[in-house]
Order: C-alpha cells, then structure tokens, then sequence
C-alpha cells in the first residue's frame, strides 16, 4: 500500500439522529487520522448531529444543498469530488445516499467501494423510496465488500442476491463516554415524570415512527399502570406520529403517567433514570443502538425478537424477548422484571458485561480500518499483478 492516508467518502442523506447517523459519527471520530481522511459527505444540511461532525479534528464535511428529490445534480457533484479529493473508498450511509454515492464511484472508478446494510427499513412502500432501493441492489453488484451489521442483515443481503464471498459482518459498536450520566440529572428527569419515591420508569428510546411500533408500547403502559399506578413511562425520541401517539396516549388515560421527552444528546442520562428498557420494533432491526446502550448500562431489556436482536440478547439471560405486536407479551414482560428486581437486575449485569466486552467501540473502529486497508491492498495487488478479476477477499 502506498505510504499515505488513505481519503475515505462518506455520504450520507444528512446527519439527524439515527442509528446508522450516529455510527458514521462514530465511525470518523475514532478512525486513525494518520491512517485516514475521512469526508463526510451530506445531500441535505442540518441535523443534530452536524455540529458533532464540525468539531471533529481531522474530518471534513461538505454539504451538497440538495435542492429536493428531483435535484440529480447530486450525481455530478458526487463524481466531482471524488476526483477533486482523489478518493480512495467510499461508503455510503442509507438510501439514497448509496445510490448518489454509487453511481458516480463506479463512472469514476473510486478503487474501492463499500455499501453499509443496516438492515434497512422495510416499511416504506412508497415508489420513489422502491425505485432507489432497486438500483442501489443492482449497483451493489460492482460493489468491493458490503458490510452489515448483524447475521440477519447478512441473511438479507444473501436474499437479494449479493454473493456471501463479498460480505463482511461488522456488529455496532458502544460509545461508552456518551453514556456518562450526572446521578442528579438522572433525579431531576425521573423527577419531572412525577415518579414517586418507590416508583419505576419503563422508557423506550426511538424514532417515533411506525417501524418502532409505539402503539404497542402505550396498549402495554397501559395494561402495566391498571397492576402498578406508581409506574411511569418515558418515551424518548421524535417523529412524524409525535402527535398521534401523544392523542392516543391521552385517549387511554396514561397521560399521569407518560412522558414525551423529545429528542435527547444525553441518553446516558435518560436511559440510566429507566429501570426497564423496551424496543418493540416490527420492521427489520439490525445491531441496535439503543439496546447495546441500555445493555451497557445494566438495564434490563425487553425487545421484539426479530432481526439482530437475538443475536444481542439471550432470552432470560441478558434481557427478554417477546413477539411483535403484542402488547400484554410486553406487559407481562415489564411487570415480570419490575416484580422481581434482583432477577431483572442479574440480567441487567450479564448484559452490562456483554456489551461492553463484545460491542466495544474500539473493535468496530479497527475493524473497518483492517477491511479498509486490506482492500486497498487487494487493489493494488491486482492492478500490478491481475489486470482482470476480483480481489479474493
């Protein structure tokens, strides 16, 4: 490999609040700058998370001000930079950034490209997010290596056709200083819930958009509160169903009991002010955040058993896992663990350990600079030895 950093690309549609957002973020923070230039690379401006990526010594972000979704100037812009920067790999984060990042990588001969597969969202029908989807799995075919980031993201890559030698499984990894938590915010938030003295909090932490199924957790808050008044719920996250489900809140009479925080940067507070952790996602979930994050502060958690979140909990033995949809499953899951807290709190210390031993931060860095490195090699090996063919990976 030439002695010099390598230029990584990643775009990415913007830099909100999400899962696949906030592993970029801390993809770029912790990847070896004497190694690497990392570009971050957003179609849209804004986001919470964008001042983050300004402040980040050793990273570049460039905004690229797209004008809507019929803006595919986007494209030219791409391939201009990836001259401009001569860029050596390019990962894009989500549709459609794959596609605006794919497709002018492959004109432009970026020698190495990687797709992310975060297990996607699947509940989103609608044609223009279709018609992406569909091109970025033909581009996916002039892909070097696509990387999710659980066996059944892997699983869903080998269905839609992408060949299992140019797959490579990286978990999340847990970014343990965003979870510190002040012992006095955690009071003021369990505080401003009205949480009584011998109370418990049962949080969820979410976009509140359908592939989350909020509903379900509210017809469980609401099955819990009839057996233990003193239970407050606290969901934290926002979305296009905020209102909705605020209604639908009232509507079951938890509006005592439940709290919509909003959007929150220090989720290690809030996280730390529950006693149980929830995520009753139904659409494909791949390595979760939000229960590594929980898992690595010793709560216990109780999740819908679907995509990769078996493969982070072991039922009964890390937390729980209980059918989609299914608000009294979830209930008797909650009360089972506030009715037995030295139980849920063994669960909550072998989870702790789990985490923080097998979803290190630091692990998932050294991994993506290992593929980076050993791709970049494997190019250059066939450049000057193979003019024809694939790296053997």
């Amino acid at each position: 490999m030439k002695d010099r950093r390598l230029t990584v690309m990643f775009p990415v549609i913007a830099l909100g609040v999400g899962g696949a957002e906030q592993q970029l973020l801390e993809i770029v923070r912790g990847i070896d700058k004497n190694r690497f230039k990392p570009i971050v690379v957003s179609l849209y401006p804004g986001g919470e998370l964008e001042p983050e990526v300004k402040e980040l010594p050793g990273v570049e972000l460039i905004c690229l001000n797209r004008r809507g979704k019929y803006d595919f100037l986007i494209l030219f812009k791409v391939w201009r930079l990836l001259r401009q920067k001569q860029v050596d790999i390019i990962q894009p984060f989500l549709t459609p950034a794959t596609f605006f990042g794919l497709l002018p990588a492959i004109i432009c001969r970026t020698p190495v490209k990687v797709v992310t597969e975060r297990c996607g969202v699947r509940m989103k029908t609608h044609i223009g997010y279709s018609v992406y989807r569909n091109m970025e799995d033909f581009l996916t075919r002039f892909a070097d290596w696509v990387v999710p980031n659980s066996q059944a993201g892997r699983s869903y890559l080998i269905e839609r056709g992408v060949s299992p030698a140019r797959i490579h499984l990286i978990y999340n990894g847990v970014n343990l200083k965003r979870l510190t938590c002040d012992p006095t915010e955690v009071a003021r938030i369990r505080a401003s819930m009205g949480c009584p003295s011998n109370g418990r909090v049962v949080g969820i932490v979410a976009s509140l958009t359908p592939a989350k199924d909020h509903v379900t957790f509210l017809q469980a808050a609401r099955l819990v509160s009839e057996i233990m008044p003193q239970v407050r719920f606290s969901i934290v996250g926002d979305g296009p169903l905020r209102a909705s489900l605020e209604s639908q809140a009232k509507e079951l009479g938890l509006s005592f009991c439940i709290t919509f925080h909003g959007i929150q940067r220090n989720v290690g507070s809030h996280i730390s002010a529950f006693d149980v952790a929830c995520l009753c996602s139904v659409d494909h979930e791949g390595c979760s955040n939000v229960l590594l994050e929980a898992m690595a502060l010793g709560k216990p958690v109780v999740a819908t058993d679907l995509g990769g979140n078996e493969e982070l909990v072991e039922h009964e033995k890390t937390g729980l896992l209980i059918p989609l949809r299914n608000p009294k499953a979830l209930a008797d899951a909650i009360i089972a663990c506030l009715r037995q807290p030295d139980w849920a709190q063994a669960m909550g210390e072998r989870a702790r350990e789990v985490a923080r031993t097998q979803f290190s931060l630091e692990r998932m860095v050294k991994e993506y600079e290992q593929l980076y490195e050993r791709a970049i090699q494997a190019k250059e090996g066939v450049k000057s030895q193979q003019p024809l063919g694939r790296p053997s990976g």
